[in-house]
């Protein structure tokens, strides 16, 4: 399913793989003024390519390496010359994408494909915009956004999701996520374009929300902490114990990650959620 919306002059290309008649988890994509800001995913790279071909693409900019924002890097590449701007940390990991993801994102989303990058400079500039590039770790290392001033709009990748979400990824960093959010909270924005396909109208009031849900959460976490609680008892007593989610991930997304992350402990991929 690929879906196509309309946000004054921001073109939003939003797509997810269809089972059994249903779609599974939204990416988008955005389009402005020549600038395509990421690319979705591998499964339906060449329907995304042949949409936007005809569109009159200048410029690509990954948000970060994730699968699910370079799928279609390579097809501009191969057929445009086109290379996509990232995060230097990103450009290996765009270069060799791993040779396996986990079940549920294969299924999602598919393997992506090599492609070439170059390094983003400070500001990406298309004949109307003026884009500042903004460095926004937590999610990833090689996470940016991209601040346009004068209309007062970020295109923010997976900075922000929702307001309460009460998993981590395994080798997400959440206090960098904290300070990312920090960062942004207070700029003048107009709109917020979320990789997950939201826009938000009111985005400085969302993103206070969510940060003080998890300086709240924080703080609680850390007061039973010096109470002497381990870090999967304050898991059940503040979020509840695991759900579906962390089996469905493969132990990818847990409660306790976020738990551990936000007492300082360094989540590690295969640690024991009990």
């Amino acid at each position: 399913m690929l879906q196509e919306n309309q946000f004054d002059r921001v073109t939003q290309f939003k797509m997810s793989r269809t089972v059994l008649g249903r779609d599974l988890y939204y990416v988008a994509t955005y389009f402005v003024d020549g600038l395509l800001i990421d690319t979705g995913f591998e499964r339906m790279a060449q329907t995304f390519f042949n949409t936007l071909k005809p569109r009159g693409v200048e410029q690509i900019v990954n948000t970060h390496h994730h699968e699910d924002h370079v799928g279609a890097n390579y097809l501009f590449e191969e057929r445009m010359k086109l290379h996509a701007f990232a995060h230097p940390l990103g450009i290996p990991l765009i270069a060799h994408p791993p040779a396996r993801l986990k079940a549920y994102r294969n299924q999602i989303w598919g393997v992506p494909r090599p492609a070439r990058a170059a390094p983003i400079a400070e500001k990406i500039q298309t004949p109307k915009y003026k884009f500042q590039v903004l460095p926004l770790p937590g999610h990833s290392e090689d996470h940016i956004g991209l601040y346009e001033p004068q209309q007062g709009w970020l295109f923010g990748g997976d900075l922000f999701l929702s307001v309460k979400v009460r998993v981590l990824r395994c080798d997400e960093d959440v206090q960098a996520a904290i300070a990312s959010l920090r960062k942004v909270a207070s700029l003048p924005m107009s709109r917020l374009f979320c990789g997950s396909g939201r826009v938000l109208e009111n985005p400085n009031e969302a993103l206070r929300l969510k940060l003080q849900f998890y300086e709240e959460l924080q703080a609680q976490a850390r007061e039973l902490q010096s109470q002497g609680w381990p870090p999967a008892k304050i898991r059940d007593h503040l979020l509840g114990r695991e759900g579906a989610f962390r089996v469905l991930t493969q132990n990818e997304f847990s409660k306790l990650y976020l738990i551990q992350g936000l007492l300082h402990a360094t989540p590690h991929a295969g640690t024991k959620t009990s």
